[in-house]
């Protein structure tokens, strides 16, 4: 445990420096990996063994994982992620695509995540994925100049017909608390969620296993993805109003 701890230290402390001081690490430095298939990801789900929270509450604080995802999960800046109450399998998937160079948007961050992951062992990954889904959702405290508009809502609860776009709730759950290697996306930091959309519709990230999200992103306007990550960013708060106000339809 404490050797894991000094090498990720190690590791991980060099890489942020490195990004810090030089636009090299945004070239491809990670291996080339196969994509998954259905059948190969769901044999490595049957076999992800049972996490221990505990133990990925200190590889969090120790492997200086909040740093960047803060304290208990909720990013602290707009440049990274939340992973509080995300879903434990998804977080998996994610450690393991990063490990292995799958998921690469070719930029600085990607490159720091592949470091972060290499002296990790999917027992490690396992422990970090239950810690975060056992934690609270983040409430982000943005104040919206406009409600969510209808056309926001349609595309969240209906999706879109005309272009192939299947409702998001269809895969990331009526309250965005996502499912299985689907992310819950409520309460997720509003950059970030801009930046992966625009990674999907460039083709920039490419680890879905269907490549689903590429074909729905590339029917989207920048606005809607704009409004989109508004909407999920303060769920919590639009449910609520919701529930008070109604939603016009």
């Amino acid at each position: 445990m404490k050797k894991l701890l000094i090498v990720s230290l190690f590791g991980l402390s060099s890489a942020m420096g490195s990004v810090m001081s030089s636009s090299a690490l945004a070239s491809d430095h990670a291996p080339k990996a196969q994509a998954w298939t259905q059948i190969e990801w769901n044999k490595a789900a049957r076999e992800m063994t049972q996490g221990d929270a505990s133990r990925g509450e200190i590889l969090h604080r120790d492997g200086l994982c909040l740093s960047c995802h803060g304290v208990n999960g909720v990013a602290p800046s707009r440049n990274a992620p939340s992973l509080a109450a995300q879903q434990a399998e998804y977080t998996y998937k994610t450690l393991l695509d990063y490990q292995s160079g799958l998921r690469n948007e070719h930029d600085g961050k990607a490159t720091l995540m592949h470091v972060a992951t290499q002296p990790m062992s999917k027992q490690d990954m396992a422990d970090l994925a239950v810690y975060y889904a056992q934690q609270a959702t983040p409430n982000q405290s943005i104040v919206l100049d406009t409600p969510v508009d209808a056309a926001t809502i349609r595309l969240v609860k209906k999706g879109d017909v005309s272009r192939m776009i299947v409702p998001c709730a269809s895969c990331h759950g009526a309250h965005g608390e996502g499912r299985g290697i689907t992310p819950a996306l409520a309460g997720q930091t509003r950059d970030y969620f801009v930046r992966t959309m625009q990674a999907y519709k460039d083709k920039r990230r490419t680890n879905d296993i269907h490549q689903g999200m590429a074909q729905f992103t590339y029917q989207l306007t920048d606005s809607e993805i704009d409004a989109l990550a508004d909407y999920y960013a303060t769920l919590n708060q639009t449910s609520s109003q919701s529930a008070s106000q109604g939603v016009k339809k």
